[in-house]
């Protein structure tokens, strides 16, 4: 007899002749006991009026089972916070989010599909009672569901199956959590002021380059020639290579450091607007293994920080956006620094909260994974 009721798995998929194998080996692995039993133990019924949770026999011991009407309230509460976000912007179509200073960084640069935002997921914690892999509320990968479950009170479950994931995506997220640590553990370094955004723009008149792109389509608040004053007041304090390498040419010398992929994770620090902003970019590369509130909590740290950047900016954007205070910090100015320096340390404290729980799941994900003991990735 099947020890386990037949699996479907949707995405992430493994090879024809191990997957079954494969997933019976990993259960094993996290059931001591199950090896001596026959059937899969018997699970108390889940109705509407028993209990909300009870012990599940998964590819995570003891993971608990949420009953349907308890996850699909909390999948619509999450559903209908995100969409009071973001509004008809949920779409991601270009068309709508191109001329948004807020959306269409966070839209077009992290590159992922908004429709994961409207999705549910309990991470490792939770199994689901009574999902079906037809539900188009639950992610379309990286989730295992299983049927034919009599002996449980429920036709199937479904939960976040770690197996799924491929041996190239499992040495991928090692190399970010271990990114995360390491950054987790420095000094924040709050006196860059947002130099990125002008360092981008720098065109001294007698340069050899070519003009740098503008990443906007909006005016200057100020002139091209007090932004060069402003680049050249003082060297360039950024740490981070995902801001750095859109330096204009000009500007790259003067940096105090020249960070590069191989070194990020020497240089990144918590302070940085950026490397907090990416929080939201780290849990899209764990989704579905990790609870699709943390995603709308990154997402929602990764607006604040993106109106910072914004508002600290060389672009005018005062009342384009009439959601968000997009009013000037003047960082040319020692006030504007003082102010910068300020909402950027609250930035800090509120992501130091949010990438310790993020360590925890992509622990969680490496702890559970059969190939846990492979080595890390040299990049991300």
């Amino acid at each position: 007899q099947r020890p386990f009721p037949r699996t479907m798995r949707k995405g992430f998929g493994i090879g024809r002749i191990t997957r079954d194998t494969l997933h019976q080996t990993l259960r094993r692995m996290f059931t001591p006991e199950a090896h001596i039993v026959n059937h899969r133990p018997k699970l108390a019924s889940l109705s509407s009026h028993g209990p909300r949770t009870t012990s599940c026999l998964s590819a995570i011991p003891n993971r608990p089972v949420l009953v349907a009407n308890q996850w699909k309230e909390d999948a619509q509460r999450e559903r209908e916070s995100i969409q009071a976000l973001l509004g008809e912007h949920i779409s991601g179509k270009k068309g709508r989010t191109k001329h948004h200073p807020i959306f269409n960084f966070i839209f077009e640069y992290y590159m992922f599909k908004p429709k994961m935002l409207l999705q549910y997921s309990p991470g490792l914690s939770y199994t689901l009672a009574e999902a079906n892999a037809e539900d188009p509320i639950l992610p379309s990968r990286g989730f295992s569901f299983e049927e034919d479950l009599t002996d449980t009170g429920m036709k199937s479950m479904g939960f976040a199956d770690p197996m799924l994931a491929k041996p190239k995506t499992v040495e991928s997220l090692r190399w970010t959590r271990d990114l995360l640590k390491a950054t987790s553990k420095r000094k924040p370094e709050l006196h860059c002021y947002g130099m990125h955004e002008w360092a981008m723009l720098y065109f001294p008149e007698d340069s050899s380059h070519p003009e740098p792109h503008k990443y906007q389509s909006l005016p200057l608040r100020i002139s091209q020639e007090t932004l060069n004053s402003v680049v050249e007041s003082e060297p360039i304090r950024c740490t981070h290579f995902d801001a750095f390498r859109f330096f204009a040419k000009d500007a790259i010398d003067k940096n105090v450091i020249q960070p590069s992929r191989k070194t990020q994770p020497v240089h990144e620090q918590p302070g940085c607007l950026h490397a907090n902003m990416d929080l939201f970019k780290w849990t899209i590369k764990l989704y579905p293994w990790v609870p699709s509130s943390l995603l709308h909590k990154t997402l929602r740290l990764a607006v604040r920080a993106r109106i910072l950047d914004m508002r600290a900016s060389p672009y005018d954007v005062e009342g384009v956006v009439p959601d968000f205070d997009l009013s000037p910090i003047r960082i040319e100015t020692p006030e504007g620094r003082a102010e910068y320096k300020r909402i950027q340390a609250d930035l800090w404290k509120s992501a130091n909260v949010v990438r310790e729980e993020l360590i925890v799941h992509y622990d969680s994900f490496l702890e559970h994974h059969p190939l846990r003991n492979i080595e890390p990735a040299r990049n991300s």
